[in-house]
């Protein structure tokens, strides 16, 4: 297999900035999937970063549309002049990637431009199946091939890493008018909507975050097993998953401003569980 020429620096760059963990599992990656796991990761920061970018849902669903036709023309010769738009055709036509698994990440992004609004626990995990399960499913083409059951692996690897992030994100999804938080979750535990988007904390929050948190840790236990079974390269791309237990004690931490303050973890922690991962798999 011919492997797509990409700038990797340039493509790296806007991962880098927008999403440092799946940059260093890019650079530990195998030599050969670097750049092309860098072009499906930089795709992705270019889908999570438009309702930022715009006024109105309306906009953003204009630049949706925009990636869905360069998808939709990708068996097309000729490139768009947009550097990861046409790194992300040169990835699809290497590695023969399901073109509507792509759309279908896309697609999901309408719900980031809605300000969430996920009725149920339900919905918000169909939500993570579709973005990151499927960025976990089309990485593990990129390096090794790809089955059924690996797809359900992505899928569980996307719950458990998705949910780290809303939980990590709400200040930063509450000041940007989107509560990524089920509907049905908020109701339960007596949080309004309208107090989570104003910053407000309660020990009714509190009990809200466990939960999730629990859902998140319930879906890596179950797949750290299966990824333990999987081919060396397709072990990497699951790197991120080896920082949800320190991503979510640091979101429990006692004393933190939950809705005022990212958390975070140490950088050379990070790098060490990623480079851990990477290398041997410990998830």
């Amino acid at each position: 297999m011919t492997r797509p020429e990409m700038d990797i620096d340039a493509l790296g760059v806007i991962v880098q900035t927008h999403d440092p963990d799946r940059y260093l599992t890019a650079r530990l990656a195998p030599n050969n999937a670097r750049a092309s796991l860098m072009a499906l990761y930089a795709f992705n920061a270019e889908l999570a970063r438009i309702p930022d970018l715009v006024t109105e849902p309306a906009l953003g669903e204009m630049r949706l549309q925009w990636w869905r036709d360069v998808v939709d023309r990708s068996d097309r010769s000729g490139g768009t002049g947009a550097p990861v738009a046409d790194a992300l055709v040169a990835v699809i036509n290497t590695y023969e990637l399901p073109r509507h698994l792509v759309l279908g990440m896309i697609d999901a992004r309408s719900a980031d431009l809605d300000g969430g609004g996920f009725p149920d626990l339900q919905a918000l995990k169909a939500y993570f199946y579709k973005s990151d399960g499927t960025l976990f499913m089309l990485s593990t083409y990129v390096v090794g091939g790809m089955d059924e059951q690996n797809g359900k692996i992505a899928n569980k690897a996307g719950l458990a890493w998705g949910i780290t992030n809303v939980l990590r994100s709400l200040p930063h999804d509450a000041a940007s008018g989107r509560v990524m938080v089920p509907l049905s979750l908020l109701e339960r535990q007596e949080v309004l909507p309208e107090q989570l988007l104003a910053g407000e904390e309660s020990d009714r929050l509190v009990n809200l975050i466990d939960e999730l948190a629990d859902e998140a840790r319930a879906a890596r236990t179950e797949v750290r097993p299966q990824i333990d079974n999987l081919k060396n390269d397709q072990r990497s791309v699951f790197a991120p998953l080896a920082l949800v237990e320190a991503y979510l004690a640091a979101v429990q931490a006692p004393g933190r401003s939950i809705m005022h303050e990212i958390a975070d973890i140490n950088p050379l922690k990070r790098f060490a569980k990623l480079w851990l991962a990477s290398r041997w798999g410990r998830i």
